[in-house]
Order: structure tokens, then C-alpha cells, then sequence
């Protein structure tokens, strides 16, 4: 984690996501999830069943990155499956049923950055900042990379929510230009510049709180 940020904050977009939760391991050809999400469509609760087997690490490790506390990450995903399901007889699949989960995952985020719950909430990480980042380091050291982990997680919360999903999908998520276009349905050079932006007020966000 240590390491990731250090490379958002220089302005890398190589980043390497972090991989420590739990993903489905299981796997769906794109023709059966698509006969799922029409079933699912229909009423197929057992549809609906394997497209969130599939689907909730994915959608967990979205919501982690942003939140950064288990119980807050997984009562969230929940929430973004009950709002898919209660959606899904909508989707026109004008986009791959994961492209509209994200956006789903995206918005219930931000709204939960808003609400009186979050802003109740003592700011917390369960993130893990380990030795294995960048080698044997000190008690001190390692205080102080927690502590860097800590303000992300905190001026992540305050970033605008466009400038916030475009930190998520490409630094964190380490998805492609190309691709967060197409999710968030905006310009490849919109991504870019809102990336710059974002990072720019990371780092002035992130001064304001050590």
C-alpha cells in the first residue's frame, strides 16, 4: 500500500493494485454470463446468485480501496448487489453487466461519503502497511508510512467525486485510460485531466492532514 501511494503521488499510473482480499475464483464465458443476466432479468434468483459469486470480490475490493475498513467495505457491497437487483430487470446492456456494476459500486461510495453515517464515523484504515513494501524498516518508519496510509484514506474521502473515481479506477484499480472512458462514459483526455487535478489535490489535502 505504502509503495502505491508513493507512486500516485509522483504521478505514475503504473501502480500495482493491491491484491490482498478475496476474488471469486469462479469463471463464466462472456455468452453464459450473459444468458445469467437475462435470466437474472427475469426473476432467475439463482442467476442473480452465481452473478454475485462472481462479482462481490470485485465489487468488495472496489469499495475497500475507498473506505478502508472491512465491515464498512462489505455492508456497502451488499447494498450495491441489493440496488443491482432491484435494477437489473432496467439494464439495457448497452455495457457489460460489470462496467454497470462498477458505476452502481461508484455512485453508493460517493453517496456514502455524504451521508451523516460517514461523517459520524470515526476515519479508520484496515489497510496493512508491511515490511514487504520496500524492505526492513524501523518502528519509526513504520509509524510514520501507517500515518501516510491514514491521511490517503482521509483525503480520499474529501476528493470531489469525479476526481475520486478516476484515482480508484486507474491508480488503485491500475485500469487503463481506455477503459475508465468507457466506464465512467467520458473522454480518454478527460480521464487524464482529472487524474492531474486528482493528484493535485491529494497532495494538498494529504499536507493539510499530517
Amino acid at each position: 500500500m505504502y509503495q502505491m501511494l508513493e507512486n500516485l503521488l509522483s504521478g505514475s499510473h503504473t501502480v500495482t493494485a493491491n491484491k490482498g482480499f478475496n476474488v471469486s475464483s469462479y469463471q463464466k464465458s462472456p455468452q453464459s454470463q450473459e444468458a445469467l443476466v437475462s435470466a437474472a432479468a427475469n426473476g432467475d434468483k439463482d442467476s442473480f446468485r452465481k452473478l454475485v459469486e462472481f462479482y462481490q470480490g470485485s465489487v468488495f475490493n472496489l469499495i475497500m480501496r475507498q473506505v478502508g475498513d472491512f465491515h464498512t467495505a462489505e455492508e456497502l457491497s451488499q447494498e450495491v448487489f441489493i440496488k443491482a437487483y432491484q435494477g437489473i430487470k432496467k439494464f439495457r446492456q448497452d455495457s457489460s453487466f460489470k462496467t454497470w456494476l462498477i458505476r452502481i459500486a461508484l455512485n453508493h461510495t460517493n453517496s456514502y461519503f455524504t451521508s451523516k453515517k460517514y461523517k459520524k464515523q470515526k476515519i479508520t484504515t484496515n489497510f496493512e502497511v508491511s515490511l514487504h513494501d520496500t524492505g526492513q524498516a524501523d518502528a519509526e518508519e513504520m509509524q510514520n508510512r501507517k500515518e501516510l496510509v491514514g491521511c490517503f484514506q482521509k483525503a480520499l474521502a474529501q476528493l470531489k467525486p469525479r476526481q475520486r473515481e478516476v484515482i480508484v479506477l486507474c491508480a488503485l484499480e491500475g485500469k487503463s485510460y481506455e477503459e475508465v472512458a468507457g466506464i465512467l462514459k467520458i473522454p480518454v483526455g478527460t480521464v487524464r485531466s482529472r487524474l492531474n487535478a486528482a493528484r493535485l489535490s491529494l497532495k494538498k489535502l494529504m499536507k493539510d492532514f499530517r
